[in-house]
């Protein structure tokens, strides 16, 4: 007994990424098994790009394709077709099409769902500028039997670009072993990064560390004078042995507090730059991290020069690590 009439497709073009051209093979489908009739396909063409990438059928008579590369106008990218198996004519679906919907690849993905006819069009790969970030996001609209009706859109809008505040710390090496280009490169590094982040609720602080510690402006001054080439240019190096497990310690006891600026719902941002491991230092690991853990302080290191040679120091302590002297889990960094 047959259960219920499918179709089934076959690109004419084989691996061609254009088709344009649709084969349907009919179908009927035992409940365990299928039948293609191969000799008398029916063939559907539009002269659009991607024509037939993706296709579901709709309410028996009707298939409806989706040509995701086709360009409708500036920024706007995917079309959809209706077709009658009947008459084998397409007609594009019009609708409107939110202006934020830039390059969304309509017609990337369909479903359908039965009693009530309902297609499901998404279009999978919008395009949101957000300062000097690119976020991908998408549409899907859902039609009901009159596919000529404005759809319902999900999401209703794009979210709107992120407004999280950040208090980004950073903590440099400025013992002796660090050589005078790597540190002119350090500082590069740091008023370029900064630099990124003009016109945002980023704040930044910086301390010097080696044996001996030098806050170079905390976060209240930055708000005050937000120069970054200003601000790096003008520092010098301290020499010395090597710190850090002491510079993360004050960095977090001193930087991220309300009295130098530090704000309290801000994501509070650690990068400590450095050449490898301390030397000297009278602190370990495990005597700071735990407390940069409990303030919420998420931590990156980057290491500069030939860092290689010294392990980097761990982001999350971890005592059985050490004690076998593995590296412990983290964020790395080079440059």
């Amino acid at each position: 007994m047959w259960c219920r009439k499918v179709c089934t497709f076959l690109n004419c073009r084989g691996s061609s990424p254009d088709p344009k051209h649709l084969i349907l093979l009919p179908a009927f489908a035992l409940c365990h098994a299928f039948n293609l009739d191969t000799e008398n396909p029916m063939t559907f063409q539009e002269n659009a790009k991607g024509f037939g990438q993706s296709v579901v059928q709709f309410e028996g008579s009707r298939i409806v394709v989706g040509a995701p590369q086709e360009i409708k106008a500036d920024n706007q990218t995917g079309g959809l077709y209706q077709c009658e198996i009947n008459t084998r004519k397409c007609e594009p679906i019009y609708f409107q099409v939110p202006m934020e919907a830039v390059n969304m690849s309509l017609g990337l993905s369909l479903a359908t769902a039965i009693n009530p006819s309902q297609l499901l069009a998404c279009g999978p790969t919008v395009h949101q500028t957000c300062k000097e970030n690119t976020y991908v996001n998408g549409f899907c609209f859902l039609f009901g039997s009159n596919l000529l009706q404005q759809p319902q859109r999900f999401p209703e809008a794009l979210r709107a670009c992120p407004q999280q505040e950040s208090d980004i710390a950073f903590l440099i090496d400025g013992s002796g072993s660090i050589n005078e280009n790597d540190f002119r490169k350090m500082k590069d590094f740091v008023s370029t990064v900064m630099d990124q982040f003009k016109k945002s609720k980023t704040l930044f602080s910086l301390m010097q560390y080696s044996n001996e510690f030098q806050t170079h402006f905390t976060f209240n001054y930055f708000k005050t004078n937000p120069n970054p080439r200003l601000l790096v240019n003008q520092i010098r190096q301290l020499h010395g042995t090597t710190y850090t497990a002491t510079g993360i310690r004050k960095v977090v006891r001193e930087l991220f507090q309300s009295a130098n600026g530090a704000r309290e719902n801000a994501v509070k941002i650690l990068v400590v730059i450095t050449d490898g491991e301390k030397y000297q230092d009278p602190l370990n690991y495990e005597d700071v991290i735990p407390e940069a853990d409990r303030k919420g302080v998420i931590r990156y290191v980057i290491g500069v020069g030939n860092h290689g040679a010294a392990p980097l120091p761990p982001l999350k302590y971890d005592l059985q690590s050490e004690k076998e002297g593995r590296a412990c889990e983290g964020k790395h960094f080079a440059y």
